[in-house]
């Protein structure tokens, strides 16, 4: 009965290795999914929020329109499939203004600002 334990418990250490290191594996694969979360992780609004690939010298349109995005509260980004280099620019209540250029965003699904 020993040995039959020892063969379990030899079993289930490589299962739960080979598990890990696929999830491990899961966790860094690129999609071509560009799109991601935005995090407001600062104590104020985010009053404007663009998104343009790195390859724009635009930033385009404000993606909140009219809205904007309280403190704590997070802001689905949607971007065309392959889009996958992105330069992100947020303004906070008062003008300030926060930029992160050459974001690979199909390799996250979260950014936290600031």
């Amino acid at each position: 009965m020993n040995a039959r334990r020892a063969l379990f418990g030899l079993g289930a250490a490589a299962v739960a290795t080979a598990f890990a290191f696929g999830l491990a594996g899961a966790a860094q694969a690129q999609t071509t999914d560009p799109s991601f979360r935005l995090n407001n992780r600062s104590n104020t609004t985010i009053m404007e929020i663009y998104v343009s690939s790195s390859q724009d010298s635009n930033w385009g349109q404000d993606l909140l329109g009219t809205n904007v995005l309280p403190a704590g509260q997070t802001f689905i980004v949607r971007l065309p499939n392959g889009q996958c280099v992105n330069d992100i620019k947020v303004v906070l209540e008062g003008g300030r203004a926060i930029e992160r250029r050459q974001i690979n965003t199909c390799n996250l699904t979260d950014i936290n600002f600031p």
